[in-house]
C-alpha cells in the first residue's frame, strides 16, 4: 500500500500522488507569474482543480478551505511582489 503522507500538500491534506503533483506545479506557477493576468490565470486553474475535487466529494470542507485559502494566499503575495517591483521597491 502506498505512503499517502508523502502527499499531504498542507497539514491535514492528503492527495493523490497525480493531483498533488499538478497543485504543486499550478502554486510554482503562481510563485512566477510575471503579469497581473498571468497570477489570474494561473489561480483560476488551480481554483478548478480545488472545484473538482469539491464537486467528486474526495475531500472534506474544511480541507477544500484550506487549499483554497493556499492558493489565493499564494497568487495575494505574488501580487504584493509585482506591486512592489512595479514601485521599485526590493521584493
Amino acid at each position: 500500500m502506498e505512503d499517502l503522507s508523502a502527499h499531504e500538500l498542507i497539514p491535514g491534506v492528503t492527495l493523490p500522488p497525480v493531483i498533488h503533483g499538478r497543485l504543486r506545479q499550478l502554486l510554482a506557477q503562481l510563485n512566477v507569474a510575471d503579469t497581473v493576468v498571468n497570477i489570474l490565470l494561473v489561480q483560476e486553474r488551480a481554483e478548478g482543480v480545488v472545484e473538482c475535487l469539491e464537486l467528486l466529494k474526495k475531500l472534506d470542507d474544511e480541507q477544500i478551505e484550506k487549499l483554497y485559502l493556499l492558493i489565493g494566499h499564494t497568487a495575494a503575495q505574488r501580487f504584493g511582489e509585482l506591486e512592489s517591483q512595479a514601485d521599485g521597491s526590493p521584493s
